[in-house]
């Protein structure tokens, strides 16, 4: 039987998991949130996992990464730049924004985590802020992307803490601003959060993270403010995930 590599990303919001075959193929992945109070889709996940593959090694990362026994566990920070040097054997800089923090990483072209820095004194700019803040805006998550590129606005939320942006976003609905600008002042509060942390901007600049992934105009706004191309890895929210399961096949 064909040996198989698990890898669970156990995040604040979404828990991911990722399968490889010993040739570092993904032959299995998905993704279940986190808070939940009904553990069972976690164990049905798992449950299948075992029945359809021959996991030898597990390893976790993530928040929740001491919840679930695995055989080895590791930081996101690790799991990120070893997920996203799978697609680029680069020196580079990784922009993570997660459901609760963003994660700059210097990553050297093996994998190495060269330096990082961390937001992880409030949710300024994480997927919690925006869920929260689009929220108060009567804004569907799902349709603020289109939104925010429809709009020609500069308009930005100067708040970054999130009780105070709630006010702010309050003000403009009362002052008649569009949807299309709120959402789009949203991402640009965002932007303005990343571009005050310490980027690499003389590197490839990459951008992983389930924020990401549902919200890509981030990367148009980014390039536009670092004045250079900047790229989504592919799958950005499984590349932590897969991180995990390659350092289960280096482990195994």
């Amino acid at each position: 039987m064909d040996s198989h590599f698990l890898g669970i990303d156990i995040g604040s919001s979404f828990t991911k998991f990722i399968v490889i075959d010993d040739t570092k193929e993904v032959v299995f992945e998905e993704i279940i949130k986190t808070l939940s109070r009904n553990r069972q889709a976690f164990e049905d996940i798992k449950n299948e996992i075992d029945q359809r593959f021959n996991v030898i090694k597990t390893c976790t990362t993530g928040y929740g990464r001491n919840s679930f026994k695995g055989d080895i566990q590791k930081t996101e920070l690790i799991c990120a730049a070893k997920g996203v040097t799978f697609y680029s054997s680069v020196h580079k800089c990784i922009i993570d924004i997660g459901g609760e923090d963003i994660k700059i990483i210097e990553c050297g072209p093996a994998g190495e985590v060269i330096n990082f820095t961390m937001n992880d004194k409030c949710s300024a700019g994480t997927g919690t802020f925006i869920t929260e803040i689009a929220d108060k805006a009567e804004i569907k998550i799902d349709e603020m992307n289109d939104m925010a590129r429809n709009s020609k606005s500069e308009k930005v939320i100067n708040s970054f803490c999130t009780v105070f942006a709630k006010t702010e976003i309050l003000g403009w609905k009362f002052n008649g601003v569009s949807e299309e600008d709120i959402a789009k002042g949203i991402y640009l509060s965002i932007v303005s959060r990343i571009c005050k942390l310490p980027v690499q901007t003389e590197i490839p600049i990459y951008l992983c993270g389930g924020v990401i992934a549902y919200h890509p105009y981030l990367k148009d706004l980014l390039i536009k403010d670092f004045n250079r191309e900047v790229e989504i890895i592919p799958k950005p929210q499984m590349v932590i995930a897969l991180g995990a399961a390659l350092f289960a096949l280096e482990n195994r």
